[in-house]
């Protein structure tokens, strides 16, 4: 299904009933990435490829990239189909936009499931620094073309557990995926919505009263630092690890995080 959202037009995949359930893939994903976790799952399932993504629109402007502009977007997609609130699974940049929706939006997210989430980087010296390195890595794809950008970018230690979990083929497909995203769209999302780009939210998360899961793995340590810091400025947050996993928890041990996310909606 293609919708058009605050102006931007998103390819969505909707499937099953019940309570709305909105599913937000990470940076160079696209809602396919996620079926295997939203397949374990219960709902009204609702599975867009985020601006610049997947099969959604690749805007040549910046503005529309910001997380504040693609949480314009989500609202837009949940009012237009009806089915706000919504229970938010988010991982990695999903995790930030789903964050970001919940804060800026809190009358559309009735509850938060965040993988490998971070709320932004506090420091004002290391943002700068982040957002040099993103602007970087995204003239890197206008130069050397994303195929170069993807084998990079999966070559880094956060994906090393992934690949140890996935089969050849399983793996050589989340590259086909990754490699078939839109050089642009990826670009510009490293610009306006990397988390060099990204608001810090850190002093916002205690005025967060939707019930909120920090998921996190057992050898991804920066991110599980990161959601114990996140726990306990919550009011509502609970920090869960999946044992035997990296970043990708939904991929790495989908049954696992998928128990973890069922639960969490049971007690909202």
């Amino acid at each position: 299904m293609n919708l058009t959202c605050d102006g931007v037009r998103l390819e969505v995949n909707i499937f099953g009933s019940g309570d709305p359930l909105l599913i937000l893939h990470g940076f160079t994903g696209s809602a396919a990435a996620m079926e295997p976790l939203a397949e374990r799952l219960t709902g009204h399932r609702i599975m867009p490829d985020l601006i610049g993504h997947g099969q959604s629109e690749s805007p040549s402007s910046l503005d529309p990239y910001s997380l504040t502009n693609i949480s314009r977007q989500l609202t837009a997609l949940l009012t237009q189909l009806d089915t706000s609130p919504a229970h938010v699974v988010g991982y990695s940049l999903g995790g930030r936009v789903g964050l970001t929706l919940a804060i800026n939006h809190p009358e559309m997210v009735s509850s938060l499931a965040l993988i490998g989430t971070s709320p932004g980087i506090a420091d004002a010296d290391e943002r700068l620094q982040r957002l040099k390195s993103d602007r970087g890595l995204a003239d890197s794809i206008s130069q050397k073309g994303i195929r170069s950008f993807v084998d990079s970018w999966v070559g880094s230690p956060m994906w090393t557990s992934l690949q140890s979990q996935l089969t050849p083929q399983q793996w050589a497909g989340s590259l086909r995926q990754r490699r078939s995203s839109h050089p642009l769209g990826l670009a510009n999302s490293l610009r306006a919505s990397g988390t060099g780009a990204m608001p810090p939210l850190h002093e916002k998360l205690k005025d967060l009263e939707v019930p909120t899961l920090l998921v996190s793995g057992e050898h991804d340590q920066k991110f599980r630092e990161i959601a114990e810091e996140m726990v306990m400025k919550l009011p509502r947050g609970v920090h869960r690890v999946i044992s035997e996993s990296g970043h990708a928890t939904h991929l790495e041990q989908t049954d696992a995080t998928a128990t973890e996310i069922l639960e969490h909606f049971g007690c909202t």
